[in-house]
C-alpha cells in the first residue's frame, strides 16, 4: 500500500491558498516556509539538469568483478578465497583472499603460502587453430590467447539490469556504470507528495517557478536512508537553515538510496553479483562514495557532507589527479599524505593558475571543492576493434599464422555482433577498413578496404582480406618469424541497404555460456559501448575503443592504432632494458627509453595546459608486473 506524505503547514484542501501564496513575491521570502528550492529546482531535476541543486548520481560498481565471474561459474561460496590466474600472474582477488593479504601480480608460490586453500581459475583463452575460447586445465602462452569474452557477457547482463532499471546509464567499464536517478527520484517525489504536482502546475500557469516549495514536513530521525549515511558537516554553508527539519535535497537522496538498493539487489537476486554504490550529486563524488564501505554495501553523501567527506580523501583518488598532472601537482605545491585536499583549499585561484596553467586551475580548483557539473554521456559508438597477439616464440611458419588470423577475426565477430542491432531492422555494423600489423626485425603493416558484404559472411571476408595483406607484405619482405601480430578494423558502416536487404542481415538473440563460444556462429544481443576505463584489453586480448585509438594496459595511455606497432616496441624495449638489468645491472643502458604519445583521462579535466604535460589514465605500474605486463588493474 503506497503511502501519501503531506508538505508542512499544508492540509490537501488548502493547496490552492498555498500555491497562491508561493505566488506572491512578497510572501516568498516568509520564514514559515523553510524550503531553500524552488519550482524551478524540480522542473531541473525532471530534465537531468546538472545545475539541478537536488540532482542525484549513482555509481555502481562490481566488487572484485573478474573474481566473482569465476567464483559463480565455479558454484563456490562468496567466502572462499579466489583468484583469476592469466598464466603465472594473478590477475584478480576476491575480498576473502584479500583478508590473507594477498594482492594481485603476486606470485602464485607466495600466494599459496599465505593461503594454502586459494582457488586459482585460470582466464578462458583462445587456441592455436581452433575458433571458439574455453576454460582449459593448463593453457601455454605460447599456443593461447587470453580471452575475456566470459566476462564481457555477464557484463551485457547486468548492464541489462542497469538500463532496465534507469532511462540514463552511462557504462565506465564493463564493471561499472553511473546512472542518473534525477528523473526517477523527481517521480517517486511526485508519488508521494501529489501536492508538488499542483503546484508545479500552478507555478506553469502563472508563470512564477521561482515560487518556493513548501517543506516536506518531516523530521531528520523520520528519514530512513539505504546504506552508510556521511554525517552532515556542522560547518558546511546551509547547516545554519537545518535544525532538525528535512529540506527536499535530504528527501531526494533517500529515495536514490532506495532505487540504488533495489538495483544492487536485483543484480544480487539474478546474478549472483555483490556491487557497491555511491549515491551523490555529481559523477566525482559518486565514484569516491562507492569505494568507501566495499564491498556490498553503499555510501550516501549529500551536500553537506560533501567538505567533511573530502578532507578524508586522499586527492589523488578524484578522478583525472591519480596520473601525471595528480604526480605534478603533488610535486609542484609539496602536497602532504594526508589532509591533501584541505592542504590544496589553502591555494587561491590566481596561485593555481601561476602554477598549472588556467584550465586546469580553474578544473582542479572546482573539484576540490566537490563541484563536478559533468553529463552523463550514454552509448558511445565504437568506431574501431583491435584483435592483438604476442608469440612466446615466435610465429614460423604462414599455418600457424593462418591459425592466429582466424582466432582474430572470430574474437572480432563476436563483438561486432555483441554491439547488437544498429537500426530497426537489426542489422549489424560491418568495418570498412582492416589493418593487419606485425613485428619481427621490424615494425610492418598494411592497411585495405574491407569488401561489401552481408554479416553472414563477414568471417570468411575479414580472414581472406587479412590473409591477403599479410601474403603482400611477406612477399614485400619477408616477416617470418615474427613476435607480434595484431588485426584491427575501423570505420564501421551500419548496412543501410536498399530494398530488402536488412532481411538477409543476422538478427540477434540471446545467448549466454559460461563455457566455450564459436563467434563466427553465435549471435549475441546488447552494446557493449567502450569506456574510460576498457577493462576488456590486455597484451594478449583485443580491446575496444571509441575513437581510431586502443588503451595500453601497461601504461594506461591512449594511443592511436596506427602507432600500435611504433608503441609495443617501446615496450619492447623497456622490458629488454630490465631483463639485462636482472643480468647485469651495468647493462641496461643499452636500451634506451622514451616518451611516446599519451592523452588526458576521459570526462576529466580540460585537455589543454600551459604548464603540464598530457597525462595517462593512470601513469603509476606496479613495478611488480612481469609475466603477463599488460594487465591493468580491474578494481
Amino acid at each position: 500500500m503506497q503511502t501519501t506524505f503531506y508538505l508542512q503547514q499544508m492540509p490537501l484542501d488548502d493547496i490552492d491558498r498555498t500555491a497562491e501564496i508561493l505566488s506572491n513575491d512578497s510572501i516568498r521570502i516568509n520564514t514559515n516556509i523553510k524550503s531553500r528550492f524552488r519550482v524551478s529546482d524540480f522542473r531541473a531535476l525532471q530534465r537531468y539538469s546538472v545545475h539541478s541543486p537536488l540532482r542525484v548520481i549513482a555509481h555502481i560498481d562490481l566488487d572484485a568483478f573478474y573474481a566473482q565471474c569465476e567464483s559463480v561459474r565455479l558454484g563456490l561460496d562468496p567466502d572462499i578465497p579466489l583468484a583469476c590466474q592469466q598464466w603465472q600472474g594473478l590477475i584478480a582477488i576476491n575480498y576473502a583472499a584479500r583478508k590473507f593479504g594477498i594482492s594481485r601480480h603476486e606470485n602464485i608460490a607466495d600466494a599459496k603460502k599465505k593461503c594454502p586453500d586459494l582457488v586459482l581459475a585460470h582466464v578462458a583463452t583462445w587456441k592455436e587453430g581452433e575458433e571458439s575460447w574455453a576454460y582449459r586445465p593448463d593453457p601455454d602462452i605460447a599456443t593461447h590467447k587470453v580471452s575475456l569474452d566470459p566476462y564481457r557477457q555477464q557484463s551485457r547482463l547486468i548492464f541489462n539490469i542497469l538500463n532496465s532499471a534507469c532511462e540514463k546509464v552511462e557504462k565506465a567499464g564493463l564493471d561499472e556504470a553511473f546512472l542518473d536517478l534525477s528523473k526517477l527520484v523527481y517521480e517517486d517525489i511526485l508519488s508521494d507528495f501529489p501536492q508538488i504536482n499542483t503546484i508545479m502546475q500552478q507555478a506553469k500557469e502563472q508563470q512564477n517557478d521561482d515560487a518556493l516549495v513548501p517543506l516536506p514536513g518531516l523530521e531528520s530521525n523520520e528519514l530512513s536512508f539505504e546504506g552508510f549515511v556521511v554525517a552532515v558537516d556542522p560547518e558546511s554553508e546551509n547547516s545554519a537553515h537545518r535544525s532538525d527539519q528535512v529540506d527536499w535535497d535530504d528527501m531526494a537522496m533517500m529515495y536514490a538510496s532506495k532505487i540504488a538498493k533495489k538495483i544492487r539487489d536485483r543484480v544480487l537476486q539474478e546474478l549472483y553479483y555483490t556491487c557497491s554504490a555511491g549515491i551523490s550529486c555529481n559523477k566525482m563524488l559518486a565514484k569516491l562514495c562507492s569505494a568507501y564501505k566495499k564491498p556490498n554495501n553503499q555510501t550516501v553523501l549529500r551536500r553537506d557532507a560533501i567538505s567533511s567527506f573530502l578532507s578524508t580523501v586522499k586527492f589523488s583518488k578524484i578522478r583525472g589527479l591519480g596520473g601525471k598532472l595528480g604526480d605534478d601537482i603533488a610535486s609542484i605545491f609539496e602536497v602532504p599524505e594526508e589532509g591533501s585536499i584541505p592542504f590544496l583549499l589553502k591555494f587561491s585561484l590566481s596561485e593555481l593558475k601561476a602554477a598549472v596553467g588556467d584550465e586546469s586551475a580553474s578544473w582542479l580548483y572546482r573539484v576540490i571543492r566537490g563541484k563536478d557539473n559533468s553529463e552523463l554521456s550514454p552509448k558511445e559508438e565504437i568506431k574501431s576493434m583491435l584483435s592483438a597477439k604476442n608469440f612466446r616464440p615466435s610465429v614460423t611458419t604462414i599455418k600457424q599464422v593462418e591459425k592466429w588470423l582466424k582466432i582474430f577475426v572470430a574474437d572480432i565477430m563476436g563483438r561486432i555482433l555483441d554491439m547488437g542491432p544498429t537500426d530497426k531492422s537489426g542489422g549489424s555494423k560491418i568495418p570498412k577498413t582492416l589493418t593487419v600489423g606485425v613485428r619481427c626485425s621490424k615494425s610492418r603493416s598494411k592497411r585495405a578496404i574491407v569488401p561489401a558484404c552481408l554479416i553472414a559472411k563477414l568471417p570468411e571476408v575479414l580472414y581472406n582480406t587479412a590473409i591477403n595483406l599479410f601474403n603482400t607484405m611477406e612477399k614485400d619482405s619477408p616477416i617470418l618469424p615474427c613476435y607480434h601480430m595484431s588485426m584491427s578494423v575501423t570505420d564501421f558502416d551500419s548496412n543501410e541497404g536498399s530494398g530488402g536487404i536488412d532481411k538477409f542481415l543476422v538478427r540477434p538473440r540471446v545467448r549466454v555460456s559460461s563455457g566455450e563460444n564459436n563467434f563466427i556462429n553465435q549471435n549475441l544481443t546488447d552494446s557493449d559501448q567502450n569506456a574510460k576505463r576498457n577493462l576488456e584489453q590486455d597484451e594478449n586480448t583485443a580491446g575496444l575503443t571509441t575513437s581510431t585509438t586502443y588503451i595500453c594496459e601497461v601504461c594506461q595511455r591512449d594511443i592511436e592504432i596506427a602507432k600500435h606497432d611504433e608503441h609495443s616496441d617501446w615496450h619492447f624495449a623497456k622490458s629488454l632494458a630490465r631483463q639485462l638489468h636482472e643480468e647485469d645491472p651495468s647493462a641496461s643502458h643499452l636500451v634506451g627509453e622514451s616518451e611516446t604519445s599519451q592523452s588526458f583521462p576521459l570526462s576529466s579535466p580540460p585537455q589543454k595546459r600551459k604548464h603540464i604535460g598530457t597525462t595517462s589514465r593512470n601513469s603509476r605500474v606496479s613495478k611488480e608486473q612481469k609475466l603477463e605486463k599488460g594487465q591493468r588493474k580491474l578494481f
